[in-house]
């Protein structure tokens, strides 16, 4: 069983710094057991960034869809796995009102980070915590025991290179109840059909120095430079974006 002081050596090792604005993908299975599970995870990237860093995991919640349309910020689970809900509930955590791409974050710039998601036109935006985290010079991605498999600031790319076909063209009205319990509402649309390469694009990630490995408990893990993601992915977007995804439709609908 790993323990917290392993567990912080091995992140400190992998290039964890303080004052880093991290975000954070996970996989407690493949990372293996950890003497004190989640909290301890979350203790020790809390502790490596110091007070001047921000801590954030994607709390997307699969169980806001077209039938079950209301997201309470407080009470929707994530349905990305156990850190993130774990995480979400922590004093002084908050999380971003998009109703199925949410944020939760801590630290010097959660509020930063948080704010204005749902005014963003799409989840994932320049104005979204995606798309700020990927022009902060401090920005990084820590993708826990996981790959570029579950890297959610694709997306950001995808809508900044204005790839077709990769929403519905039709959208859904979504409820949405903040902290103070006030009701908003937000025309959202979906996924559509596609296969996408992410994984293999981290070698264009790693030959522009922007991703480093490490061993985090029984698995791989990878700390990515966010702004060095976005200039080295975004052109091959840009123009081939056939290298990164497959539509699965003949649907052309820009979400823009």
């Amino acid at each position: 069983m790993l323990d917290k002081k392993t567990l912080c050596q091995q992140l400190d090792k992998l290039g964890i710094q303080p004052g880093m604005d991290l975000l954070v993908h996970s996989s407690l299975r493949k990372l293996g057991p950890v003497d004190g599970g989640a909290d301890t995870i979350i203790d020790c990237l809390l502790e490596l960034l110091g007070k001047s860093g921000t801590l954030m995991l994607s709390t997307v919640s699969g169980s806001v869809n077209p039938q079950q349309p209301v997201f309470h910020v407080e009470y929707t689970p994530a349905s990305v796995g156990i850190l993130p809900n774990i995480f979400r509930q922590r004093s002084g955590v908050i999380r971003s009102l998009h109703p199925v791409h949410s944020i939760a974050a801590i630290g010097a710039e959660a509020e930063f980070f948080c704010a204005g998601h749902l005014q963003a036109h799409t989840p994932w935006s320049p104005d979204s915590p995606y798309g700020k985290l990927m022009r902060r010079p401090n920005g990084h991605i820590l993708f826990l025991g996981t790959d570029f498999t579950s890297n959610t600031c694709m997306h950001a790319l995808e809508i900044e290179a204005r790839v077709p076909g990769l929403h519905t063209r039709h959208s859904s009205t979504l409820q949405i109840c903040d902290y103070q319990n006030n009701w908003y509402q937000l025309q959202h649309h979906w996924h559509a059909p596609k296969k996408d390469n992410y994984v293999d694009m981290e070698h264009w990630v790693a030959s522009a120095g922007g991703l480093q490995y490490g061993v985090v408990g029984n698995s791989i893990s990878r700390l990515s430079n966010a702004v060095r993601l976005r200039e080295s992915l975004l052109p091959v977007l840009q123009k081939n974006p056939e290298l990164v995804i497959c539509r699965l439709s003949d649907n052309d609908f820009i979400w823009e």
